[in-house]
């Protein structure tokens, strides 16, 4: 019978070091040909409001030796304020603000059946900083010590937890614009990885003198100017768009993991858009053109293809966007757990069948 699985449930099924275990060896198997993608696509659809956009975002991802296929959806209600500074971030919501839709639908593609229904928020963190973190270990100077956070929610929590397991770390400082926020984070995060977390109150004093720098903001601004960069930084983001222009010019390497730049179709002409794609728009594939020569990907690094840092003074750019295959093995592990655990709710597998051929 196939399971639903909110995140309570799932979060108490697979932890950071197993999920890191788990994405690189799929990753391993996926540069070899055995998992595939469909690339992230989003559609966009204006509303009343000419700040408020609907999006719904799919992707799909299938892995021949967990013989599980996946699609994570979301359904959601996007707009745009400004912060502080002149800085603008998205926000996004279902239904009322507080309130998000995200569910991955697995399936056996050994008899086609529907396994689990999952809501996405717990594995969604986990698969983003567990990547980082992947990243980090290979591209990380070995004497990191320091780590820089930009952001304090959730992608935030698990880049820092993924670091933590990767790398001896000795302080880490963390920044966002609400303080109560900021202060909550350091509290919790300082417990849960037995490290010092300083909280600072501007964006230039948590990188200076960083080894390990994450941006993980909802901007739609650059909050990391180029010239912060220093030698031997290992920096990763959410979203190019965080990194200033001017930055990729002084890097030495571009790692990416992804199934291509994410597609966004409209049902708009070109002159009436949102006002930020996140990340995927054509500026950004321009921006990322700079350091072309220098851009390989994260399969490329684990299978030995690219040499990864070479010295110390190298300064690596990671940069992640969501694939179906980290959702097909997340889920296909938190539904296998789930089930010997007894956790989730039964539904009828007839609920999901019909006599009629489609």
């Amino acid at each position: 019978m196939p399971l639903l699985i909110n995140n309570e449930e799932a979060a108490q099924t697979v932890s950071m070091p197993v999920c890191m275990d788990l994405l690189e060896r799929v990753y391993r198997e996926e540069a070899q040909g055995s998992a595939a993608n469909r690339t992230k696509s989003n559609i966009h659809i204006p509303t009343e409001n000419p700040n408020q956009w609907y999006r719904y975002c799919s992707m799909e991802g299938g892995i021949r030796s967990l013989g599980v296929v996946a699609i994570r959806i979301k359904s959601d209600l996007v707009s745009w304020i400004e912060e502080e500074g002149g800085r603008r971030r998205s926000i996004w919501w279902n239904s009322r603000p507080g309130k998000y839709c995200g569910l991955i639908l697995l399936f056996s593609s050994k008899s086609g059946e529907l396994l689990a229904i999952l809501n996405d928020g717990f594995v969604q963190h986990l698969r983003v900083g567990a990547t980082a973190g992947i990243a980090a270990k290979y591209l990380a100077r070995q004497d990191a010590r320091v780590v820089g956070i930009l952001g304090s929610g959730g992608m935030a929590q698990s880049h820092l937890e993924a670091f933590s397991l990767v790398r001896h770390l000795e302080q880490v400082r963390v920044f966002s614009p609400n303080p109560a926020h900021r202060r909550q984070f350091a509290e919790q995060m300082a417990t849960q990885i037995r490290t010092e977390v300083q909280v600072c109150e501007d964006l230039r004093s948590v990188v200076r003198g960083a080894d390990i720098v994450a941006t993980c903001t909802d901007s739609v601004a650059p909050v990391f100017q180029g010239s912060w960069i220093e030698k031997g930084m290992f920096l990763s983001g959410v979203s190019s768009i965080e990194l200033e222009d001017s930055g990729f010019g002084s890097l030495d390497g571009f790692i990416t993991y992804r199934s291509g730049i994410a597609e966004n179709h409209f049902t708009t002409p070109e002159d009436c858009r949102p006002p930020s794609l996140g990340g995927s728009s054509e500026a950004t594939v321009q921006k990322e053109a700079v350091v072309r020569d220098r851009t390989a990907s994260l399969h490329e690094v684990l299978l030995g293809k690219h040499p990864g840092r070479t010295s110390d003074e190298q300064v690596f750019y990671f940069l992640s966007e969501g694939v179906g295959v980290q959702f097909a093995a997340l889920a296909q592990k938190v539904f296998e757990v789930a089930r010997e655990r007894g956790l989730g709710k039964e539904l009828p597998l007839e609920w999901f069948l019909q006599d009629i051929r489609n």
